[in-house]
């Protein structure tokens, strides 16, 4: 979808397609290199706070932009955000799965990732041919605004305390699965 995005609503060739993704990937360098410094500087609950409201934003300006600026600072700012979101949410899912079933979870957590890419990417494209090329990114919009008001409360400084707390004494003797 981006590539129709950044060809016909932004009128840009192959360099200016490939620059997006530059944007991209030098926010996520950039968020990769300063994460540590950038949760600790709001804390984790602000990082995935702040992540969800930049992950709709990042759909509003595909949705609503013609500016190939725009477009770039949004995705520069989604590179950022997505470094950030994947420091948190490991740390998180390992500190809170018992040892032993960190693989499994780890295995879970990607095969829903990427089967939900392809059935995104598929819908996407139905929703695009049916009702226009800004229709995915707006649909987006409003799934993005949704899944921000349904978990906010839901990482909270004392469920990510607990999170980051030592570990309970019977989940420490928990033995690994050879």
């Amino acid at each position: 979808m981006l590539v129709l995005l950044a060809q016909e609503r932004l009128g840009l060739g192959s360099v200016g397609y490939g620059l997006l993704f530059t944007c991209m990937a030098v926010g996520g360098l950039v968020g990769s290199l300063l994460g540590d410094r950038m949760i600790a500087a709001v804390t984790a609950t602000w990082t995935v706070r702040i992540g969800l409201v930049i992950e709709a934003v990042l759909h509003l300006a595909l949705a609503a932009s013609t500016s190939a600026v725009v477009i770039g600072v949004a995705l520069f700012t989604f590179g950022v955000h997505g470094a950030l979101w994947g420091i948190v949410f490991s740390s998180l899912r390992q500190r809170l799965t018992p040892p032993a079933l960190l693989g499994r979870v780890g295995s879970t957590t990607l095969f829903l990732a990427a089967g939900g890419n392809c059935v995104g990417a598929l819908l996407g494209g139905i929703v695009a041919t049916t009702y226009g090329l800004t229709a995915p990114y707006w649909v987006g919009f409003v799934v993005a605004v949704a899944v921000a008001a349904a978990t906010w409360r839901v990482f909270d400084r004392a469920t990510v305390a607990r999170a980051y707390a030592d570990p309970a004494p019977e989940r420490a003797e928990e033995p690994a699965v050879t």
